[in-house]
């Protein structure tokens, strides 16, 4: 039989002791920066998501002339009409050529572009000029995007998004919105 002795630490502290307390040191330095980089990485992102809520009243304004573009074409035998002119009075009250002011004061207009007779679903006929702009700064780096919301001949909306870092390299990428304009997929 062996004899297997069990020697107390004397008032002193053990390892276990000492590195759960060590773990449980780093776990909390863990949260409160985590705390502090959450709350970083809202304020840097809060450009972007203010460009994104301005968006959607260019959205909205998009959505309601490609309901009286449509309403004209199932009038019209299927013909679009030339211009956004065309629609007012009869298939909507709003004019549609007026700018719309966002609430940082850009003017925004619509942009209609008259579908050819064959032309694919995919095919943009809503757009808007200039695009809506972000400027975001990460870590000293400036980065700006530009959001353009387009509408498909098909009824489909999608958000265009230009990147461009500090040398002026742009990446570009579409989102499809679902109809609450929200990103639904990517191309």
């Amino acid at each position: 039989m062996s004899n297997i002795v069990c020697r107390r630490t004397q008032g002193r502290a053990s390892c276990w002791l000492i590195g759960g307390l060590g773990c449980l040191g780093l776990v909390i330095l863990a949260v409160v920066a985590l705390y502090f980089l959450g709350r970083t990485g809202l304020s840097i992102a809060q450009p972007v998501i203010q460009a994104m809520e301005r968006g959607q009243k260019v959205l909205a304004a998009q959505r309601a002339a490609y309901d009286a573009i449509r309403q004209y074409a199932a009038a019209n035998n299927g013909k679009y009409p030339k211009s956004l002119k065309e629609l007012t009075p009869k298939y909507t009250n709003a004019d549609l050529t007026a700018p719309i002011t966002l609430e940082d004061g850009t003017k925004i207009t619509l942009i209609y572009k008259p579908p050819q007779p064959n032309a694919a679903p995919d095919t943009v006929i809503l757009e808007h000029k200039p695009p809506i702009t972000a400027t975001m700064n990460a870590f000293g780096t400036k980065i700006t995007f530009e959001y353009t919301y387009q509408i498909q001949l098909d009824g489909k909306a999608w958000m265009q998004q230009v990147t461009i870092d500090e040398q002026g390299n742009k990446q570009i990428q579409r989102m499809e919105l679902d109809r609450e304009g929200g990103r639904s997929r990517r191309n």
